[in-house]
Parts: structure tokens; C-alpha cells; sequence
């Protein structure tokens, strides 16, 4: 691709232009409104959440994905590790491929209620489960071909719950372990977005594994990250 025809790279939260006056009019801007470039949409949620420096931020989705944010990016492709560059610092990363996929595939949202109700955090289940959608997993292993390891299967349906979640608190605790090998640093805080953030003896047992706080973030919508970033241009 001729080089010509691709758009300039600007930093995030850069002013990059002014809407016409027309424009500005036709949908009830004030004068001399500024275009200001935006992020990724992990990027703005990240922002959303606050979090400074060696802060981690956890989206527990349908996928497992960390940030962290680092002086110096940290680029282990063979691993599933990347960064982001965020103003004068980065966030480096991974995404698991486990996550709420696993127990969409196994429990209604009835049933993720109810057990929740019963996990019992401080009686671990022993269950060694690698929980994955199906085969294949990028990060904190990077293996095409990895198999979901769920068996056992235990007849109490709520056992089988918890230990689904301490597996996914198993690979989030190696996921940082991974990312502070490289030289991404370890966290001294570590904030939760997505469906699992109000879970809170799902957060006591992650507590326990990742021997850091860790918070449900008050605001994680990348929407007001994006607002967040928009706002920070106009003061720098």
C-alpha cells in the first residue's frame, strides 16, 4: 500500500482539527468544537477505570483480558503479550480466551445467580479446570491446539461453578506473572470491569490468588474514557 495514502499516526488525545462553523450549527456545537483522536475501545475503558501507574485493569467478559500500565512497552508475540502506547507511558496486555463464554456455555443467567449465592471462597474446590470455549488459547499460553480441561465434573452444579471461576482466577494470577517475567511491572492495585466485577466472593477469591486489592471500577464504559481523553487535551 503506497505509503501516501495512508492517514497520519497522532498520539492519542491529540487535537487534530476544528468542525466547520456549518457543522457546528447543524448539530447544536458550540463554536470552534475540536476533532481530538481517539483509542481503542479497551484502551478508553482502561482510562475510564483511573488507574495510574502499575495499576492493572482485569475485564472479566466474555473474554479474559489485562492491562497494565508500564514505563516501556513489552512485545512477546510468541506469548500473546502487546501494548498500547498511552500518552508518555503503555499498557501492556494479554487476552485469554477464557472468560464468561465458558459459563454461558454450561449455565443460564438464573443459574449463574444462584450459584453465585453459594460460592464458598475460602473452600477452594480443588478442581484443576483450564476453562476454554473451545480449543485454542493466546495468552498467558499461546497454543492453537490447547484442549478446555473441565473434567472432573462434580454432581453438585454449584461446585462445578466455582471451580470454572477459580480456573479463570488461576489463569488471570499467571497472566500477571507472565507480564511481570517480560518486564511489565507487578501490580500494586488491580481494577475489574465487565459482568464479573459485582461478584464479590468471586473478587475475595481473586483477591486471595493475586495477593493485591482488588476493586470493581466505578466507571469502565469506554464512552467516558473517550470523554475522559477528550477532556485531558484541552488542559495539556
Amino acid at each position: 500500500v503506497p505509503v501516501a495514502l495512508l492517514p497520519e499516526v497522532v498520539p492519542a488525545g491529540q487535537t487534530i482539527g476544528l468542525l466547520t462553523a456549518e457543522h457546528c450549527r447543524r448539530w447544536g456545537f458550540a463554536p470552534h468544537t475540536r476533532v481530538v483522536s481517539g483509542t481503542t475501545d479497551s484502551t478508553a475503558s482502561f482510562i475510564a477505570t483511573g488507574a495510574g501507574p502499575a495499576e492493572a485493569v482485569t475485564a472479566l467478559g466474555s473474554t479474559l483480558v489485562l492491562k497494565i500500565h508500564a514505563d516501556q512497552p513489552v512485545f512477546v508475540p510468541a506469548l500473546g503479550i502487546y501494548s498500547h502506547r498511552l500518552g508518555d507511558r503503555w499498557l501492556v496486555g494479554g487476552a485469554s480466551n477464557a472468560g464468561g463464554a465458558v459459563l454461558q456455555q454450561y449455565f443460564s443467567s438464573e443459574e449463574i445467580d444462584r450459584y453465585t449465592a453459594r460460592l464458598q471462597p475460602g473452600r477452594p474446590t480443588g478442581l484443576d479446570y483450564y476453562p476454554l470455549p473451545a480449543p485454542g488459547e493466546r495468552f498467558p499460553v499461546n497454543d492453537p491446539e490447547l484442549a478446555p480441561r473441565l473434567a472432573p465434573r462434580p454432581a453438585d452444579d454449584a461446585v462445578f461453578f466455582q471451580g470454572i471461576l477459580e480456573g479463570i482466577t488461576a489463569i488471570e494470577a499467571r497472566g500477571y506473572r507472565v507480564l511481570a517475567a517480560h518486564g511489565a511491572p507487578e501490580p500494586a492495585r488491580i481494577y475489574t470491569t465487565g459482568g464479573g466485577a459485582g461478584n464479590a466472593a468471586w473478587t475475595r477469591m481473586r483477591e486471595h490468588a493475586l495477593g493485591v486489592p482488588v476493586l470493581a471500577a466505578e466507571h469502565q464504559e469506554a464512552a467516558y474514557g473517550t470523554a475522559l481523553l477528550a477532556m485531558r487535551s484541552t488542559i495539556t
